[in-house]
């Protein structure tokens, strides 16, 4: 879509009548056609529809009425896209205000109990670690907010470079080893020795990716199983895999769990913003890559795909 901005547009238009004028000036243009070309300007100026006819077409007159016409249509595009733009924004904001209210609440409640007179060390610590928790979940909220509103505006870059995606999905494992450990999961990591890992990618945004993919297998998983996460080459693209034995996803949601604030419907009762998947499937995209979900009946597999060097 062309881009243009609301100082632009009056710039053209501005233009237009200046070379309108010159026109009626010498002569190339008459009074009836001066008139007309300033009313299709007022009607842009005050951003009504434009009422655009003419039968001339080769003329010097009718190329000046089709290029008020563009700029119109420039100008409606615009405007779509502003209006998208804004109500994505409000999306943003209300499931930020319905994301905050409860842990913004459980800080409220538990600061007063703390300033209750004859609690016990016991209860002291209890609700100190409520508050640090509520913190902690504030804080993820706004970081994973702040990223899902720049990926959707364009404004994350991905620097790619040739380097071992091994070491790159060995530091996310790393990054998620205390919560399995707490879960007591254990996550096999499965690669051919005799492969080639040096791959093109950012390495800190698919360790993003990957670290989210193992975050969500620790958090559907029951305590004692385990995770795989397996590395393959093929002709075209180097895949990673995650998978688990946890709840899974229904028959109808394999596309839909990258969408965002999207929660599959066997999440009850879990915590969750539906946020991670769309992350994840934002930035392999940014690499030219793609994901594919795959069910089991008992947990599931997802995969990135990263196009190997040269292929692209």
């Amino acid at each position: 879509m062309n881009q243009i901005t609301p100082f632009l547009l009056i710039g053209l238009t501005l233009i237009c009548i200046a070379i309108a004028a010159e026109l009626w000036h010498t002569r190339v243009v008459d009074s009836r056609q001066m008139a007309y070309i300033s009313e299709l300007l007022e009607q842009i100026l005050q951003n009504r529809p434009v009422s655009y006819v003419s039968e001339e077409k080769d003329t010097l007159y009718g190329k000046i009425l089709v290029q008020i016409k563009r700029i119109d249509e420039i100008k409606a595009e615009n405007n779509k896209a502003l209006l998208k733009e804004r109500d994505s924004i409000k999306q943003l904001l209300t499931q930020i205000a319905h994301q905050l209210r409860t842990p913004l609440a459980n800080m409220e409640n538990y600061l007063v109990l703390l300033e209750e007179e004859g609690i016990s060390e016991e209860e002291r610590l209890k609700y100190i670690n409520a508050v640090e928790k509520s913190e902690r979940k504030i804080s993820f909220l706004v970081e994973k907010f702040m990223l899902s509103a720049r990926l959707e505006s364009q404004i994350i870059q991905i620097h790619k470079s040739t380097s071992n995606l091994k070491e790159t999905v060995a530091q996310a494992i790393f990054q998620v080893y205390k919560k399995a450990q707490e879960k007591d999961i254990y996550i096999d990591l499965q690669e051919n020795e005799n492969d080639e890992w040096m791959v093109l990618h950012d390495k800190n945004w698919i360790c993003e990716c990957v670290y989210n993919l193992l975050d969500n297998s620790i958090k559907y998983s029951k305590a004692g199983q385990q995770i795989t996460v397996s590395m393959k080459n093929n002709e075209m693209f180097t895949q990673i895999s995650v998978e688990d034995n946890g709840i899974g996803i229904s028959q109808d949601e394999e596309n839909r769990i990258f969408k965002l604030y999207y929660r599959g419907k066997n999440t009850t009762g879990y915590e969750g913003f539906g946020i991670g998947l769309y992350i994840t499937n934002e930035i392999v995209r940014k690499h030219d890559g793609f994901m594919r979900v795959s069910r089991k009946e008992n947990g599931l597999i997802v995969s990135i795909f990263l196009p190997k060097t040269g292929t692209l």
